[in-house]
């Protein structure tokens, strides 16, 4: 792999998207009792879609499998045995981070995976006319 560093392209506000990240918060009362939260946090990043929206049709029905790849200097995570994977609003649809590490091209980076954590976004919110990246 080349050693290029192409940190001021991603840095370049015109490739940026914004997107909202979700991250679950379990706090433990004194008795014991755990309550999950959740919180959105806005950022940007160069996000593109790994293979788009795909229909995925079998014997025990039909569902739409989608990606994202996204890179950005906001610490992603995808969890941890006790802590939920961390979520991704884009375009209106949700993502899960399945896969988050450092971007070899350029220090401080994230580069993340996502997938999309719905069967059926067309019953997920408002979608942008465009489409995911619209």
């Amino acid at each position: 792999m080349a050693l290029l560093n192409v940190c001021d392209v991603i840095d370049d506000p015109d490739f940026w998207s914004d997107a909202i990240l979700i991250q679950a918060i379990v706090t433990v009362s004194q008795v014991g009792i755990a309550q999950a939260s959740q919180s959105g946090t806005a950022f940007t990043g160069v996000i593109w879609p790994g293979n788009g929206l795909g229909l995925v049709q079998s014997g025990e029905g039909d569902w739409v499998e989608g990606d994202l790849m996204i890179v950005t200097r906001y610490p992603l995570d995808t969890g941890k045995r006790e802590i939920a994977a961390d979520g991704v609003i884009f375009g209106g649809l949700p993502y899960t981070i399945t896969n988050a590490q450092a971007w070899p091209f350029g220090d401080g980076f994230t580069q993340a995976v996502c997938k999309l954590a719905t069967i059926n976004p067309s019953l997920t919110g408002q979608r942008s006319s465009g489409g995911v990246l619209g």
